[in-house]
């Protein structure tokens, strides 16, 4: 009789610890889904946005033209209204940026990546806040001089 108590009482442990167990780990998947949807929404908030400028045409150094499509990654999607409500404001950064490259250097991948870099320059200082971390060009095309 008391080998049956014993065996009823480790029995009632082993359902006691095995309940705990599976306790901890549904706590434990539960708090691990919050942190993983919590990174999520970090992660989701942090993607930039891209705003298309179209084709523009500005000149380089030496009597030469670009004329290229241009694309700007920006900060976030919140900031694209603002992109076209300065839309002549910004075509005129980009003219700017352009502007600084001497013409024989246009041609050179240094050359783009000058452009690009005075670009950002010029729109992140007209807005007074670091909105623009890249541009893009495509049918990227040097004519005159």
């Amino acid at each position: 009789m008391a080998t049956q108590q014993r065996d009823n009482r480790n029995g009632a442990n082993t359902v006691l610890i095995g309940s705990l167990a599976v306790l901890i780990f549904i706590a434990g998947s539960i708090a691990g889904f919050f942190i993983w949807k919590h990174t999520q929404s970090d992660q989701e908030a942090a993607q930039p946005a891209y705003v298309s400028l179209g084709r523009v045409v500005a000149q380089v150094g030496g009597g030469r033209f670009v004329r290229t499509d241009i694309q700007l990654e920006i900060s976030g999607p919140e900031y694209s209204g603002l992109f076209q409500q300065h839309h002549v404001q910004v075509l005129e950064g980009v003219r700017r940026g352009f502007s600084q490259v001497p013409g024989e250097d246009i041609y050179s991948l240094e050359g783009k990546k000058a452009a690009q870099e005075a670009i950002v320059l010029h729109l992140n200082h007209y807005f007074d806040a670091p909105l623009v971390q890249r541009v893009y060009f495509s049918d990227f095309l040097v004519a005159g001089g």
